[in-house]
């Protein structure tokens, strides 16, 4: 019988890459979670044999629901929300639950966070800093992975300029600041992984980035050689950053509720002094390969 991999914010840009690794293993059925009527739609469209399920993760029955007979959970929580670290411990609790069942098959908990999360002036890296904390004391064969900027975010802005004579890249934070990358696709195969693998990585916390720290700069030149282009760059105000952070994750540039806009005000801050540092030798390991560079995943969206 196929095991049943849970996989939530299944419509998200981590899934997107992930799902094709794992849909057509026969030895594996995927339960895709979701929140609006909208992402439902497109996935069962999409990926007819899995099974997609709408559920709201403030309530602890949702939770439960989407875990029911599962034997993998890889949890991925809503990004930049002040619930977040609530939304994980309603998944962990649930994992719990569902493990202590009678005949239960729950046998791994793949949580993905975020590198550094030790880092408490990011809003968003302190909220999965608790959910951490909650699964490494729950008993649960769990493994953490914490990938960093993601490589693909600035990308598609780009190559959708690939005509024009001077593509620009609006920067909102300072383009000297360091970061080690992530590329979307290297994640999705470390992932995929370590759920094939499952026990062999049981307990384990892997730092997963595909390049060394690189400054904006330099990750931006990167992307103009693979296009052929010299690329402008063009630094937003705060406010102007602030905002558009805001319309990307929430569909206003108000942001809404200060509540709401005080993780991406402490991000842009924050990213305008400091960056998200780390090493690309665990990923490279697990997936049997270097990194993928800028350039790299740039030459890859160029092709499609």
């Amino acid at each position: 019988m196929a095991e049943l991999i849970v996989l939530t914010c299944a419509s998200g840009k981590q899934c997107s890459h992930l799902i094709p690794l794992l849909y057509d293993e026969p030895k594996y059925k995927l339960r895709l979670v979701v929140n609006s009527d909208a992402s439902s739609e497109r996935l069962q469209k999409q990926y007819p044999k899995a099974e997609v399920v709408q559920a709201n993760l403030d309530f602890p029955q949702d939770c439960a629901r989407i875990l029911e007979g599962a034997t993998v959970i890889y949890y991925i929580g809503p990004p930049l929300t002040w619930k977040e670290t609530y939304y994980g411990i309603n998944i962990v609790d649930a994992a719990i639950t569902e493990s202590q069942k009678q005949g239960s098959k729950f046998a791994h908990f793949v949580f993905s966070s975020v590198l550094h999360p030790e880092l408490t002036k990011l809003l968003n890296h302190d909220r999965k800093r608790y959910v951490e904390e909650h699964l490494t004391e729950s008993m649960l064969p769990y493994t953490i992975l914490q990938p960093s900027h993601f490589t693909d975010n600035a990308i598609g802005q780009l190559v959708a300029q690939k005509d024009a004579e001077r593509p620009v890249f609006r920067a909102a934070h300072s383009v000297q600041t360091l970061f080690s990358f992530t590329s979307l696709h290297d994640y999705a195969e470390a992932s995929a992984k370590v759920i094939q693998e499952r026990s062999k990585h049981f307990y384990a916390t892997y730092q997963l980035v595909s390049t060394m720290p690189l400054k904006y700069t330099e990750y931006i030149k990167s992307i103009g050689e693979a296009m052929g282009k010299e690329i402008e760059i063009q630094e937003m105000s705060f406010d102007e950053a602030v905002g558009t952070f805001s319309e990307r994750m929430f569909g206003s540039r108000d942001g809404g509720p200060q509540f709401l806009r005080d993780a991406i005000e402490r991000l842009v801050l924050y990213y305008n002094h400091r960056g998200l540092y780390s090493n690309p030798n665990i990923l490279e390991w697990l997936i049997g390969r270097t990194g993928s560079s800028p350039a790299d995943v740039a030459r890859h969206y160029l092709k499609q």
